[in-house]
């Protein structure tokens, strides 16, 4: 839930004049966002942390709060900027745990880490791009949307072997091409939230 706590302490003008709408927006489009969210994340804790500052960054914002669409798709787009964040951190942080880095070494190794992660991001995205159109949509449907193997089948009228099949067979290539770009073997973990991440960022260009 939005803290309202964070409300109060807004300057008294501000408050009075956005909270109301915001609560109205938060009642209107917080189930959607949270299933969205949730589909992405697989948490409710950190879905609802996620929310809760997507709600709260209303209150820096100033446009029109009565145009329903334009704050919808707002929210939309402020949740999957804030998970790609969310996901960019994780990738970062494994990496460190993994790697039992020393405290000395720490900033030279954040560098370097995000510095290859934004490459890798690059050439992942264009491994999901060159994937034969049915494939790709498949992948999309099960990594960014988070859909289950039937509810794929389901929506595009295809058998549960075929998306299987398809899925197997895109998750194969994206793999090859991060363990072909690193010279040393990634912890599976973050080849997984990497594989996530990718799909998310080739949905929201």
């Amino acid at each position: 839930m939005v803290n309202l706590k964070a409300l109060n302490q807004l300057p008294k003008l501000k408050r009075q004049n956005n909270s109301q709408y915001i609560m109205i927006m938060y009642n209107k489009f917080w189930k959607e966002l949270y299933i969205a969210a949730f589909r992405r994340l697989q948490s409710e804790e950190n879905a609802e942390d996620i929310l809760q500052d997507v709600f709260l960054s209303l209150l820096e914002s100033d446009f029109d709060f009565e145009n329903e669409q334009s704050v919808r798709a707002l929210l939309h787009k402020r949740l999957k900027s804030r998970i790609i964040d969310f996901f960019r951190k994780e990738i970062l942080k494994t990496s460190f745990e993994n790697q039992k880095i020393l405290q000395n070494d720490y900033d030279d190794t954040y560098s370097d880490t995000w510095l290859l992660s934004n490459e890798l991001e690059f050439i992942v995205q264009q491994e999901i791009n060159n994937l034969p159109e049915k494939m790709k949509e498949i992948f999309l449907l099960s990594r960014e949307e988070r859909l289950s193997n039937e509810e794929i089948a389901t929506r595009l009228k295809v058998s549960g072997k075929t998306v299987r099949n398809q899925l197997s067979t895109a998750l194969k290539k994206i793999r090859a091409t991060i363990h072909k770009y690193n010279s040393v073997e990634l912890n599976p973990s973050i080849v997984n939230i990497f594989i996530t991440l990718s799909a998310v960022l080739f949905s929201n260009r």
